[in-house]
């Protein structure tokens, strides 16, 4: 086909090189925030399960006394455990020794091998995203969709079921009237997730579609939005804490956002359509279990520029390479995660449903 530019004849075309430039563009990944702000800082696996004892119930022995009288002393505290177990994803990074060899010439420009390491690694970085806003049906971890339901979608969390203990275990699910994002429904969100004004106890991360954080930017008042032309966007560090505006995105390595009480309100391209997340990311963790004769590693990109170029490395953990078997001009190595995500208390959570006008 005709390309863009002088169409050379065979003189030039037999006797110069092209130029092939030393980076390759990922034109695939997208945003992924949520992946990142929860696999920022894995917290280590322990046990065949982890457990979080929670009361749901207070102490009926307390009493008003005047003088000298016997005083209630049954022992009636009493806890229920949420429960989760791991569970894994593999990448698979498939080398060719022949296309190695070749890439390792003189004439080589882009390693093959690092290469394929990138185009695992931000393949896995995407699957992983896909499973942060799921369910966790099957093998996958538990994922937002479970977190933050009201059995509307899930019947259980961490074992429990929502209609014994939903007052303790479900997150807020509330739909927009009529599809309309306005500051009243932002704030039943936020109010209905909050249980005190004590830090901790109410969500400190908004996520959302590009779509609805361009809806909630009209809403902003005249001053908010001349505040962000003139400094720029505040920034969402990589471990859910607030940069200072004006941050230049690719050295800070953070992502752009409005601001809602005080809360960072970021854009998701991994963020299911119409929904919009308040989430407390102070109990919520992703726990690692490390696997024998794996490695951890810091999987950084080499030779790619795209939505992962800057952003923090994300800690796999990889089988090194092997040659299969009767195939000895192939190895084979893996990119593995193997844990899950868990909330501690998954009442801080909100999700809004259905927004699609102001």
């Amino acid at each position: 086909p005709r390309m863009a530019g002088a169409a050379f004849n065979d003189r030039v075309g037999n006797l110069s090189l092209p130029n092939i430039l030393a980076t390759i563009t990922d034109t695939v990944s997208r945003s992924n925030v949520v992946t990142h702000v929860t696999m920022d800082n894995p917290q280590q696996w322990s046990g065949k399960v982890i457990t979080q004892n929670i009361f749901t119930t207070q102490s009926s022995q307390g009493e008003w006394f005047n003088g000298v009288r016997a005083l209630n002393s049954d022992i009636d505290q009493t806890t229920v455990g949420l429960n989760w177990y791991p569970t894994g994803f593999a990448q698979p990074i498939a080398l060719s020794q022949v296309d190695m060899a070749l890439s390792n010439t003189e004439a080589g420009v882009i390693s093959v091998k690092k290469a394929s390491q990138d185009f695992a690694a931000n393949s896995m970085k995407s699957r992983l995203g896909d499973a942060m806003y799921s369910t966790g049906l099957g093998d996958t971890f538990d994922g937002l969709g479970l977190i933050v339901d009201d059995g509307t979608s899930t019947s259980t969390y961490g074992g429990l079921s929502r209609t014994t203990y939903g007052t303790y275990i479900n997150g807020q699910v509330n739909a927009a009237s009529g599809g309309v994002l306005d500051m009243d429904f932002l704030a039943s969100l936020d109010d209905d997730a909050t249980v005190s004004g004590v830090n901790g106890m109410t969500p400190n991360l908004g996520i959302t579609t590009k779509a609805v954080w361009t809806l909630y930017e009209s809403l902003l008042e005249p001053t908010k939005k001349a505040e962000y032309r003139a400094y720029g966007y505040s920034q969402l560090n990589q471990d859910g804490s607030m940069g200072a505006p004006g941050q230049v995105l690719g050295a800070s390595g953070g992502f752009q956002v409005l601001e809602y009480r005080g809360k960072p309100l970021a854009r998701d391209e991994k963020c299911p359509s119409g929904k919009v997340w308040f989430l407390n990311t102070e109990q919520m963790e992703f726990h690692s279990l490390k696997l024998p004769n794996l490695k951890t590693i810091a999987v950084n990109q080499e030779v790619t520029n795209g939505a992962n170029k800057g952003v923090r490395p994300t800690p796999f953990q990889f089988r090194d390479y092997v040659e299969p078997y009767n195939m000895p001009t192939a190895q084979v190595g893996y990119f593995i995660v193997y844990g899950n995500l868990i909330h501690r208390d998954p009442r801080l959570n909100a999700v809004g449903t259905g927004v699609t006008t102001v």
